[in-house]
């Protein structure tokens, strides 16, 4: 790698680590961010399928002596994520030049980078502790350094390309629709170049050994970190953890629905791809491979297979917060995109005459870097998450409509996930109790409760266990009984509040599962409800609502705090509907406005 190469690889990196620095959330965030810091503070098992790789890394950050853990290891994703640039920058200029780099070239390479990095899906990986940054660096070094073994066909590439994809699947199996088009690049190349069986069986071997991570997972497990999720210690479990066993009721569920509803799915993914390029983006990745079709054919078909198949799977895959599952997608776009451009400069260039050619090259490099600078412009007031708190103030709200001492049985991981970082990172509100309401399904879950909250496990304790007994049939793919199960479970969440109402005030914000709430009235509190059986007037703490507050929030992710937000609407209806009936038309007044200002809110975006 020439100076040259060396400098532009720490400007484009620089360059975007500065933004995201800039923009960098300052706290927790909403989703998994809380459970994964305190994956890699404890070195704990997270969801499925694991990530050890990324737990392994984000636990040497968490020790750190800057800042708060959340800090640091947002730190972490920003550092994977620029560095991801800088290889993506590596990658597009290994590409677009054939023997010798040229200045054009290399500028055109590092606007094409910096172009990619600016985009909203890219950079939100950078501003909060996410396992999709970390994909995107170990993904970018692995194509850049497959590149390199087709162009000088050293079997050190090689090894180093599928040891780094190895590890990209150590970190998130969805790394496994690059293979085909690895499988491709490696067969044509070593068509042309005998290799001998050893080396091919040490590029083997780089890429198995890094699956040797998943090990670290039951290791853990075996020593009841903080979260242990799965149970993995047990070898059924653990296969059934890093195969995403839970997910499969949204992976390819019905398959079939990608050509009855192609519409309705293409949509959604083509509008997305349009926010991240835009129409100048979009017509320059055409001119791209529309050329690679005379100049380039390998590099197109690798391209399309990546981006094919990653289309496919994420068509298939009906989550929400499916964005980052393209990232694949848009990193090959932006090969093209730079394939675009040298084109058209060498157009420009054929049409004039060497003197004016030679004059047209700034020109170009120039006219590339608007490029960047007009996605960092577009898309910088909805990336720049430095004063983006909803999660935070979430758990606020939540601590603030309860009672010393309260228990909650929630629904919302948007909220439950950061509390569990907040209550075990920060201490906040040590004397509140929340329990995940749908996680109590899984027997791991009953655990986590057993060593955190032992007292209310011991005191229903029959109805724990017998619940676990009935699951664990059917998490084993044994013989089970449907109805056994749900009314275990029903028994078990009945227990909880029932002997729990005993000693300390109850509360929930699941208010649409009518078998929970049989027998049940609770009373609005805040932005929850409290059991209660009490037939006069129960005080509440006023929640405060700032409308500005929150209109600002919506702007980081509209369609998740509108639903969110009409939580607090029908919370805040209620509770004014109930201080009307006993009279108390001064704090009825308060909640009818503060719910009408959420719901203001809330009807300006979708739910998601």
């Amino acid at each position: 790698m020439n100076r040259a190469k060396q400098l532009l690889f720490a400007l484009v990196v620089i360059l975007s680590g500065t933004v995201y620095f800039v923009t960098l959330c300052p706290t927790v965030e909403m989703i998994d961010s809380g459970e994964l810091a305190m994956a890699a503070k404890n070195l704990g098992v997270a969801h499925p399928t694991g990530y050890p790789l990324y737990t392994l890394l984000g636990r040497i950050f968490a020790i750190l002596p800057i800042g708060s853990l959340i800090f640091r290891v947002n730190l972490l994703s920003l550092l994977f994520t620029a560095f991801a640039s800088g290889f993506l920058y590596l990658l597009i200029s290994e590409i677009i030049t054939e023997r010798s780099s040229t200045f054009l070239e290399e500028g055109i390479s590092a606007a094409a980078a910096l172009f990619v990095a600016f985009s909203p899906v890219w950079w939100d990986q950078g501003t909060t502790n996410e396992v999709y940054s970390l994909n995107l660096l170990l993904i970018s070094i692995s194509i850049w350094s497959l590149i390199r073994f087709t162009k000088q066909e050293s079997i050190r590439w090689l090894i180093l390309s599928l040891y780094m994809l190895g590890l990209s699947m150590a970190n998130h199996l969805s790394a496994v629709y690059l293979i085909p088009g690895f499988l491709y690049l490696i067969i044509i190349t070593l068509r042309r170049e005998k290799t001998n069986r050893s080396s091919i069986i040490y590029a083997a071997a780089g890429f198995v050994f890094p699956a040797s991570l998943y090990a670290i997972l039951p290791i853990r497990a075996s020593f009841k970190p903080f979260l242990n999720w799965g149970g993995v210690s047990d070898p059924y479990f653990f296969y059934k953890h890093i195969t995403g066993w839970q997910y499969r009721v949204w992976m390819f569920s019905k398959p079939w629905e990608i050509f009855d509803k192609f519409g309705a799915k293409i949509s959604p993914a083509w509008k997305l791809f349009i926010g991240q390029f835009g129409w100048i983006g979009i017509i320059l990745i055409i001119v791209g491979i529309v050329i690679s079709v005379r100049q380039s054919r390998k590099v197109l078909i690798f391209g399309a297979l990546i981006g094919i198949i990653n289309l496919i799977y994420v068509l298939n895959y009906d989550i929400v917060d499916i964005e980052s599952y393209y990232l694949p997608m848009f990193l090959v776009s932006a090969i093209f995109l730079a394939m675009g451009i040298v084109c058209l400069a060498g157009l420009a260039a054929d049409s004039t005459s060497k003197i004016k050619a030679n004059a047209i090259i700034p020109g170009v490099i120039c006219v590339s870097m608007i490029l960047p600078i007009y996605n960092l412009l577009t898309n910088f007031h909805e990336q720049n998450k430095s004063g983006k708190t909803a999660a935070r103030q979430g758990v606020y709200d939540y601590g603030a409509s309860m009672e010393t001492g309260g228990l909650a049985l929630v629904e919302n991981w948007d909220f439950y996930s950061p509390w569990l970082y907040l209550r075990f990172a920060e201490n906040y509100r040590p004397d509140l109790v929340l329990i995940d309401k749908e996680l109590m399904r899984r027997p791991w879950y009953i655990d986590f409760i057993k060593r955190n909250f032992n007292d209310v496990y011991e005191r229903s304790k029959p109805e724990f266990e017998e619940f676990r007994g009935y699951v664990e049939l059917f998490e084993r793919d044994k013989s089970y009984d449907a109805v056994a199960i749900d009314k275990a479970y029903y028994d078990m969440l009945h227990a909880v509040i029932n002997n729990e109402s005993k000693l300390r005030p109850v509360y929930t914000n699941a208010l649409d599962d009518s078998k929970f709430l049989a027998g049940f009235n609770p009373i609005p509190c805040g932005i929850l409800f409290r059991f209660s059986t009490a037939n006069t007037f129960m005080e509440s703490p006023r929640i405060a609502f700032d409308s500005a507050y929150w209109i600002k929030q919506s702007d980081y992710e509209p369609r998740r705090l509108a639903y969110l937000l009409s939580t607090y609407y029908r919370a805040f209806q209620s509770r004014s509907k109930y201080c009307e009936y006993y009279g108390k038309q001064d704090e009825a007044a308060y909640y009818k406005t503060v719910g009408e200002q959420a719901f203001s809110i809330a009807k300006r975006w979708p739910k998601p």
